[in-house]
């Protein structure tokens, strides 16, 4: 993990109808707005190595012609498609990859959840007394249930097939597919939607988790399929082993106004900290917020969940007194305290600027006077030392000895494993100066070797004696070590 890095999450891109902006005036104002807090603000703030864009990529259509409202999804999901790959091109070197992506309620295209529901029958809701049957009334209250009521209709539908429910995504799957070139799959089966991104330089992993399960045009809520957290949290466990902070990212906010219903159930955050997960990223609830979250007061586990603003909603799509807004989140590593610090960062569009050409500003996160706001965390990761040496013998296999060396420099220098390795990655780079400083006092014919013939490039004759004191009586009379030293030190002139 890097000393200090930085994620740009942003989230809820679907463009305002009465206040749209361009890609070109939106990504020329975030470049600008990163010149500004990089390099001109008085609390510099770290350019982004990673995108999390946490759901609602498009606004949708509610045009009652099909074709048109294809077509127009089509072209929302086009220009999303431009503006993240300029997102790429212009803060990550053209690396898609470092983006992750995630859908949310506006990604749910209710032309399917319409065509896959069917009204029941007036003999299959009410009993002989018309009064509305009680199993029919609790079946619609379940969280996974496929019955749904209508107010509009004051009627009750009920899903009868399922292929043509689960294509509510299909538009956001092709979306998916042709960003990340072909690399990713988006599934339409809702037990297989989560990914996970893992980026090995930084120590760090994202579980991407689609929170639209069974959400449509009758049932707002957000959820998560219980099978994506299981097998998602079966992955999470190795990468923990390989030393990896995890994160996860998913759309709906876990709490809302008493007759608010378009939010997820919190309980599924108490999944995610048993999952060893320590930061939550989300949106949907178009502004900025910083929560707490423990599994209990004896362990203490915590879940930071941070929520991001919309950064292209316009004035009817945002709560009173927030505007638009994105956030950085910077995470520095505390080695000798063994923490983690954890800083979120709001950017928000200024009052005098317009909607088409914003111009960011520090922002405030939940209406209150902070712009930022730090938070410690004890490093969770405990490195499975036998996952490591796999994976270092694995780079060593892969000629990628530059990596499999920074990562055994960290590691325990007494272990014979880590020092074995150490020595070849020396000896296949040439690293003389590594060398001398962590086998001047070798344990074995081939680290003898390999120190006299470092001693011999660098020309340090300083070192000859020290290296003859501390050498095994054993060693020296070995031929190919004994032939060495003479030669170290006729050349040398000891």
């Amino acid at each position: 993990m890097l000393e200090k890095f930085s994620i740009l999450h942003i989230s809820d891109l679907h463009r305002s109808k009465e206040s749209p902006i361009s890609n070109s005036a939106l990504i020329a104002s975030l470049i600008s707005d990163r010149e500004k807090y990089v390099g001109e603000e008085v609390n510099p703030i770290c350019a982004p190595n990673l995108i999390v864009v946490s759901g609602d990529i498009v606004r949708g259509s509610s045009n009652p012609s099909p074709e048109e409202a294809i077509q127009e999804i089509q072209r929302q999901y086009h220009e999303a498609h431009g503006f993240l790959t300029s997102l790429a091109d212009n803060f990550l070197g053209g690396d898609k990859k470092r983006i992750v992506i995630i859908p949310g309620n506006h990604d749910i295209d209710w032309k399917y959840s319409r065509d896959s529901m069917q009204r029941l029958e007036n003999a299959d809701v009410v009993d002989s007394s018309s009064i509305t049957k009680l199993a029919i009334l609790k079946d619609s209250l379940r969280q996974q249930s496929n019955t749904r009521w209508s107010w509009k209709n004051l009627s009750f539908y009920r899903i009868n097939d399922e292929v043509i429910y689960n294509r509510r995504l299909d538009a956001f799957a092709q979306f998916y597919y042709r960003f990340y070139d072909g690399a990713r799959v988006y599934s339409l089966e809702p037990s297989e939607q989560y990914d996970i991104f893992d980026y090995p330089d930084l120590q760090l992993s994202i579980a991407a988790f689609n929170s639209c399960y069974n959400n449509d045009h009758l049932r707002l809520a957000g959820d998560i399929h219980p099978d994506c957290i299981s097998k998602a949290s079966i992955e999470i466990r190795n990468l923990v082993k390989r030393g990896r902070l995890i994160l996860a990212t998913w759309h709906h906010n876990t709490k809302g106004a008493p007759f608010e219903s378009n939010y997820m159930d919190s309980s599924v955050l108490k999944n995610f900290i048993d999952s060893k997960i320590s930061i939550g990223l989300h949106g949907h609830q178009h502004r900025t917020e910083a929560l707490h979250e423990y599994s209990d007061i004896i362990e203490q586990k915590k879940l930071i969940v941070f929520s991001a603003g919309t950064l292209c909603g316009g004035p009817d799509e945002l709560p009173t007194g927030t505007n638009r807004q994105y956030n950085i989140i910077e995470l520095e590593k505390r080695a000798q305290e063994g923490k983690i610090r954890i800083t979120l960062h709001v950017r928000e569009k200024s009052e005098s600027s317009s909607f088409s050409n914003p111009i960011w500003i520090p922002g405030r996160i939940a209406s209150r006077n902070l712009s930022s706001h730090s938070f410690e965390i004890v490093d969770p990761r405990k490195l499975d030392l036998t996952t490591q040496l796999l994976e270092i013998e694995m780079l060593i296999n892969e000629k990628d000895f530059q990596t499999a060396k920074s990562k055994l420099l960290v590691m325990d220098a007494e272990n014979g494993f880590v020092r074995s390795f150490l020595l070849e990655c020396v000896i296949e780079t040439e690293d003389y100066d590594l060398a001398i400083e962590r086998f001047l006092q070798p344990r074995s014919i081939k680290e003898s070797i390999t120190i006299l013939n470092a001693l011999l490039a660098l020309r340090r004759r300083d070192l000859i004696n020290p290296l003859l004191e501390n050498m095994e009586t054993s060693m020296k009379q070995d031929s190919s070590v004994e032939y060495l030293i003479n030669q170290v030190k006729a050349k040398l002139h000891v």
